[in-house]
């Protein structure tokens, strides 16, 4: 049996990730998406900003409490799980 060659292999991952950020993209412009931002800008910007920045170097807790809060507002909740649901079958 023969073994992929390395050059074919990193095609292939190139094209998954390629694909992968088609289908962000696309999540991303769903009217799930878009509702899921607008909950989230009638929130404080500035402590949405703070916990987002906080994530980025590495510490994700005050944007985990964020998401929980949002989890709470049921229309919100829906549409993250239908947004999770998709991001999962890819």
């Amino acid at each position: 049996m023969r073994q992929p060659s390395a050059p074919l292999d990193a095609a292939k991952e190139a094209q998954k990730l390629i694909n992968s950020n088609a289908s962000i993209r696309q999540a991303l412009s769903s009217p799930d998406a878009q509702q899921i931002l607008k909950v989230l800008q009638s929130k404080d910007a500035a402590r949405l900003q703070a916990a987002a920045q906080s994530a980025l170097k590495g510490d994700s807790r005050a944007l985990s409490g964020i998401l929980g809060e949002l989890a709470k507002n049921s229309d919100a909740n829906k549409a993250m799980e239908r947004l999770n649901h998709i991001m999962n079958k890819q």
